[in-house]
């Protein structure tokens, strides 16, 4: 793990930054206040959360579509399955002549 922070102010990236948060003091590059590099990070933080449970939800509306689709096939699968024996069913009887209609 690197002991380096991103200023959010000025985007420089240096453990100088890191030390100054640390201590409280602002960045040495652009003058952000510790406090307000600590409230952006803040908010960026619970963006990326809400962009996290925002993909977390589509995932769930994606997985349940899924599994209608599923259960649809395996209904109709089921369908296709009971067609074809009684198909199989009718071709094992012997052919009855043309006498017999």
């Amino acid at each position: 793990m690197s002991n380096k922070m991103t200023c959010p102010g000025c985007d420089s990236h240096s453990s100088s930054i890191l030390t100054a948060l640390l201590d409280d003091r602002p960045c040495p590059y652009c003058g952000l206040s510790a406090e307000a590099m600590r409230e952006i990070e803040e908010i960026r933080q619970s963006r990326a959360d809400e962009a996290l449970q925002a993909r977390l939800q589509d995932a769930i509306k994606e997985r349940d579509e899924a599994q209608r689709e599923a259960a649809w096939s395996k209904s109709r699968l089921g369908q296709v399955e009971r067609d074809l024996e009684a198909l199989l069913a009718l071709a094992r009887k012997p052919l009855q002549s043309e006498e017999s209609w």
